[in-house]
């Protein structure tokens, strides 16, 4: 800095405390500068003439509304400072549709074809006779409008660049502040033009740096962990904080902060054009932000220096974005903006430096080097295919000749052992029909998503049953997510033989898990509705209609089926069980487990995950499946709170049956994907401690979660996701649920011990035999056991009232407190030698009671059944047994307490809730 200083008093040496980026360094820069123009340059050029800035100034004392910019020669940047292809051409500043600055070296040349009458209409004609079409470059001498510039090497007066608000100060380190440059001059009465005899030598970072150990790119930087954290990038704490999906890949630190930039940019300058949703379909596949990127925009509106920008647009009383493209874009390019309709007419893709008609014309013989931008190469064909279509027509070579035959071998000798056992095809049959009811009405579609991780015993036999058993209008597309199989799931069944059943491959070469495989696939679904199965299920006759039934009423509904068993031998549903009665309603418990239920109402609190169909629309809505859950495990408790507290509804569809391979444990069952260790508890913890506020305090409670104590976990992602929605809190989910939260006693407002009155010697009370804190358990028994005085301890010890009476009171049964273990009191006779417990059933009726003895109420029977018989203890031991209750023995409630999931209801909730279950 000294050096620098010697040099001349006019040079000011300005640092910052923390690195800022080029966007805000030049702006500090600006607000420091005393001179009547400000010419930006970058630290890594060298001015090639002594008359480098009269070129520059001419323009701007002829128009004050000028930004004159030096045409750049390229240096080499090994460090030898040679001037690489000598003098760089002359080129139009552009965007491209990712809406990041580029080059055309001819106007009009690169992107318009002669004009063919047949492929316009007359309005188009009209409008582009009035333009040139020969390719014409620039003047050599004569400076040039331009649409967009580079963002430095530039000249502006300084009371210009003050009038037109500087730099956006919310834009982050580099990247877009160009394009907002840009699109302010021209928008709001000033012009940009290049300047060919200002020339610069100006450094790429863009090479390789050679050294000892090979080659080292240079650019993009890397970001310090400062920066990113500081701006809320990619990494936080050196923990992942979202998947943020660019061009169908996974922006780094530098690509989400130009992407953030340009958002901004797009904001401000295009408004709400149709131009700024076809943006967002380009870069993100979808016209809806997803939260990641959503969070940006929310942002940007209540940011002052962002605000600042939008109320000079109106002081200046600049023009909007549409007559931008008529009068700027369209004037000096010939075309429309890269996002407009009629681009498709000669569109080409963007092979990296050079464009063709389509990604396969791209190598023109000069292979991997040649298929880059919208095209990526495949290395086992040596053929260049669009990006997006990578996975699916390129398979990965083995690293040995060997593996391949070994896997070869394998699916042959896996194919002849199903073929015997009944085939690895369903029998050709024909498709079901669209009822003549539905026909000539417009009626959803469904894209059916099946994650499939290792599933190649049974993935082509659920495919083939979803075509089978779903019309063709109806069913959009079958899905099939290959989660890194290997060997892959496209070996056993060819794409060709595939798409005749409707299917679409998705290849991930990483396993991202369950939850990440139905991301990816929602992610390619076409169809109104998505439809989540599991890869080993068989859906039966009919299971669409109610899917499209209940969706077309209200597209923030989601829709469960009633799940049977499979029998994968036989392909066949051995028992359907009654209408309204099967699997397909769950209920959360306060340690992030979800329960078994059914009720007469059609709502189902919290769904299994498994099975489910869902709007795209409303999928989308709440932010898909949270980004940083791994493997599986917890997004159905993410899902259903999501979609419950933000204004959906969950309803079970009974009239909907597929039947499910469940996990025995058998070999023929057993999962062949591995879910990493600790990952489903996490997954678990992130969804409770999003949604459940304070009562996460209660989750922590319990064994499992013990290691997050004090802990902090970072569930931004979710919270994020659907931050733009207005949604209720977990408090408004107890009481929209109070049927199963009071009437069934899930969340008690009084726990107790019971304990034995007339045992001599020692304090007893019951106790489940084996199980501690736990709703995903097994059944069990009770016993004596020595009291506690403790119920800060996992001991299953502590009683509340729990199930609902046939009037749907409560409480018709006793329940051990953080467990789903009841007194099975229908299970006993007189005599029994031991007290069973199972699963509590919600509507259980009266099975087990505590009444009062005597007239004075304190000591109590514990009544079972309905035959007059209660539980007691023999005498002589401690062993419990079941007699009349006239010689049963009495027992106490002992240390009564209110828990603190009730503590937590609000005063107003529990007047309504009446504080006795």
């Amino acid at each position: 800095w000294d050096y620098l200083k010697s040099l001349s008093p006019k040079v000011k040496v300005i640092q910052h405390d923390n690195r800022e980026g080029c966007a805000r360094s030049r702006l500090t820069g600006a607000k420091a500068a005393t001179g009547e123009v400000l010419m930006f340059v970058d630290s890594h050029i060298e001015m090639e003439s002594s008359t480098w800035y009269h070129h520059l100034a001419i323009p701007i004392v002829e128009n004050p509304q000028t930004i004159t910019m030096q045409t750049l020669d390229v240096i080499d940047d090994l460090g030898t400072k040679d001037y690489g292809a000598g003098a760089g051409p002359l080129q139009y500043g552009v965007v491209n549709d990712q809406f990041w600055f580029s080059y055309q070296v001819d106007r009009f040349g690169d992107y318009m074809e002669p004009l063919d009458p047949k492929d316009f209409t007359e309005e188009e004609l009209a409008e582009r006779r009035g333009f040139k079409y020969n390719a014409e470059s620039p003047h050599l001498r004569e400076p040039y409008e331009t649409p967009f510039g580079p963002g430095s090497l530039f000249a502006i007066r300084r009371d210009e660049f003050w009038r037109l608000g500087g730099y956006d100060e919310g834009l982050y380190v580099w990247g877009g502040e160009n394009t907002e440059m840009a699109f302010k001059m021209w928008m709001c009465g000033g012009r940009m033009l290049m300047v060919p005899c200002s020339r610069v030598g100006h450094m790429y970072r863009q090479h390789k740096e050679k050294d000892g150990r090979g080659a080292l790119t240079r650019w993009p930087p890397t970001l310090p962990q400062e920066m990113t954290d500081r701006l809320g990038c990619a990494y936080k704490n050196e923990t992942y904080t979202g998947r943020f999906i660019v061009l169908r890949h996974p922006g780094d630190n530098f690509t989400r902060i130009t992407t953030r930039n340009n958002l901004r940019i797009m904001e401000t300058y295009v408004g709400d054009h149709p131009a700024k949703l076809a943006y967002y379909k380009r870069m993100f596949g979808q016209e809806k932000l997803m939260p990641e990127f959503q969070r940006f925009i929310d942002e940007w509106k209540g940011d002052p220096a962002a605000q600042k920008q939008v109320s000079l647009m109106k002081k200046n009383k600049c023009h909007d974005f549409e007559w931008w493209d008529k009068y700027v874009f369209m004037r000096l390019t010939g075309r429309h903006h890269p996002w407009h309709p009629h681009n498709g007419k000669y569109k080409q893709v963007n092979c990296g430096n050079h464009k063709a008609k389509t990604c396969a014309l791209c190598p023109q013989g000069n292979g991997r080097d040649w298929c880059n931008g919208d095209c990526s190469w495949c290395a086992t064909s040596s053929k260049c295919f669009p990006a997006e279509e990578l996975t699916q027509k390129c398979m990965k070579a083995p690293k040995k000749a060997a593996l391949e035959a070994s896997m070869k071998a394998v699916i042959e000798a896996a194919n002849m052992q199903k073929e015997k056992a009944g085939g690895i095809h369903l029998p050709p049959r024909e498709r079901v029909k669209l009822p003549e009811s539905m026909k000539d009405k417009p009626i959803l579609t469904l894209s059916v998503v099946l994650p499939c991780g290792f599933e190649h015993d049974y993935f082509i036999r659920t495919a083939e049953s979803v075509f089978y058993e779903t019309p063709a209008e109806v069913l959009k597309e079958i899905v099939i997510v290959d989660d890194a199989s290997a060997p892959p799931l496209e070996q056993s069944w060819s794409e060709e033989a595939a798409a005749k059943f409707g299917v679409k491959y998705v290849r991930l070469d990483e396993p991202a898990g369950l939850i990440g495989a139905k991301q990816a696939g929602a992610e390619a679904a076409t169809g109104d509705i998505i439809v989540f199965f599991d890869c080993h299920v068989k859906p039966d006759i009919d299971y669409w209609v109610p899917y499209v039934r209940e969706i077309s009423e209200n597209y923030k509904r989601a829709v469960i089926p009633v799940i049977t068993v499979l029998n994968v031998d036989t392909w066949t549903q051995p028992h359907r069980p009654a209408k309204g009665s099967g699997m397909s309603k769950c209920y959360l418990t306060f340690d992030a487990e979800f329960k078994w239920t059914n009720d007469k109402t059609p709502h189902v609190p919290i769904m299994s995950g498994g099975l489910l169909a869902i709007s795209r629309k409303w999928f989308f809505e709440i932010g898909g499946y949270d980004s940083s859950m791994k493997g599986w495990g917890g997004e159905n408790l993410d899902q259903s709170l999501r979609i419950w507290t933000c204004g959906g509804e969950i309803v079970s569809a009974p009239d909907s049956y597929v039947a499910h391979m469940w996990r025995d444990g058998s070999e023929k069952t057993k999962a062949k994907y591995k879910v990493g260790a600790g990952d489903a508890v996490k997954n678990r913890a992130r969804a409770v401690k999003a949604h459940l506020g304070d009562w996460y305090k209660k989750t922590l409670s319990f064994p499992s979660f013990k290691r997050w104590q004090g802990q902090a976990l970072d569930t931004s992602s979710i919270t994020d996701s659907f931050s733009d929605l207005t949604c209720e809190n977990f408090e408004w989910y107890l009481q929209r649920f109070k049927y199963i939260y009071r009437d069934a006693g899930v969340l008690p407002s009084e726990v107790f011990q019971i304990a034995a009155v007339e045992v001599e010697g020692s304090s007893l009370c019951l106790e489940l035999k084996t199980l501690g804190w736990t709703n995903f358990g097994h059944d069990d028994e009770i016993v004596l056991k020595e009291c506690t005085d403790t119920h800060t301890q996992p001991q299953s010890q502590w009683w509340h009232g729990s199930n609902r009476l046939e009037n749907g009171s409560c409480c018709g049964s006793l329940r051990a407190w953080n467990t789903d273990q009841c007194i099975n009191g229908r299970g006993v006779s007189t005599g029994a030698e031991k007290v069973p417990t199972h699963t509590c059933n919600l509507d259980s009726g009266k099975e087990v009671s505590l009444t009062p003895s005597s007239d004075d109420g304190e000591e109590l029977l514990l009544k079972v059944g309905l035959k007059g018989n209660c539980i007691s203890v023999e005498k002589g031991s401690k062993l419990l047994t079941v007699v009349p209750c006239e010689d049963a023995t009495k027992w106490l409630k002992r240390k009564p307490f209110t828990p603190i999931e009730y503590e937590m209801l609000s005063s107003e909730t529990k007047a309504m809730w009446g504080g006795d279950n």
